[in-house]
């Protein structure tokens, strides 16, 4: 073997091992368990519940209602986020039909409309809560720590991340801030509520697998996505499925039916 040619075979198996941890990277961030995919699995998420709409995706409060009571005559089991945490990680059994209902941006419309609705049927569900936003008002009013405290003590309520200031687009934010953005949500969760914090959302549906590594990183366990379908088919652990009630719920409670035959 020439110089020029040995000095590049040695440099190209110098490189080797980095390119090995660069391909097995997302291979490595966990995915759930076969056996997750069975029984098809779904979460639900609504933004806003009010008496009228001020953006697209707000919910009707008559709407809200009526969504619930139907997931209460068609026999669907309403599940914790734990309990789809063991479902994914472990095959933790559920029940038929299952659901896990969510909430994602804080807005008081969820405590004095939803809330109300869910403690009359006693189904429990997970806030995902923007830190920096809490008991301010921007285009929105914004529940206060006390009010997410009266759900969380109501027994019903889990409080999780949605990032500390909501970026609209996390992808354009370097890996130290993100993981700023991870730490700091958490630690004000836990502070005010004593809730330990390991499920995250990414803020406007906008995430990478370099978000999702760095969500990985920060000890986070799950992270939820817009992107509909089964929860226990998802691609792995920091892009679990979510159905946007806004847009699919008829759909949703349809592939839910029907995995179950």
């Amino acid at each position: 073997m020439n110089r020029r040619k040995k000095t590049g075979f040695l440099l190209g198996m110098s490189l080797l091992p980095v390119l090995a941890r660069a391909s097995s990277m997302h291979q490595t961030i966990p995915r759930p368990v076969p056996q997750a995919a069975h029984p098809y699995t779904a979460v639900l998420v609504w933004h806003d519940v009010v008496g009228y709409k001020t953006v697209w995706f707000d919910t009707l409060t008559s709407t809200f209602k009526s969504q619930i009571a139907e997931i209460h005559k068609d026999g669907f089991h309403i599940i914790t986020l734990p309990q789809l945490l063991a479902h994914l990680t472990k095959g933790t059994a559920l029940p038929s039909r299952p659901l896990m209902l969510c909430f994602d941006d804080n807005n008081q419309g969820i405590f004095r409309n939803a809330f109300p609705v869910l403690e009359k049927y006693h189904y429990p569900f997970t806030l995902f809560v923007h830190t920096a936003y809490v008991g301010v008002t921007t285009s929105k009013r914004h529940n206060t720590w006390q009010q997410l405290k009266q759900m969380q003590d109501s027994g019903l309520a889990l409080v999780q991340s949605l990032t500390a200031s909501h970026p609209e687009n996390i992808r354009l934010l370097n890996n130290a801030r993100i993981t700023r953005e991870l730490d700091v949500s958490r630690h004000s969760i836990e502070l005010h509520l004593g809730t330990p914090v390991y499920a995250f959302v990414y803020p406007c549906d906008v995430y990478s697998m370099r978000v999702a590594e760095d969500v990985w990183k920060a000890g986070y366990k799950i992270a939820f996505t817009e992107d509909w379908g089964n929860a226990g088919a998802s691609p792995n652990m920091y892009e679990i499925h979510r159905y946007p009630a806004i847009l699919r719920f008829q759909q949703c409670l349809q592939d839910v039916i029907r995995g179950h035959h």
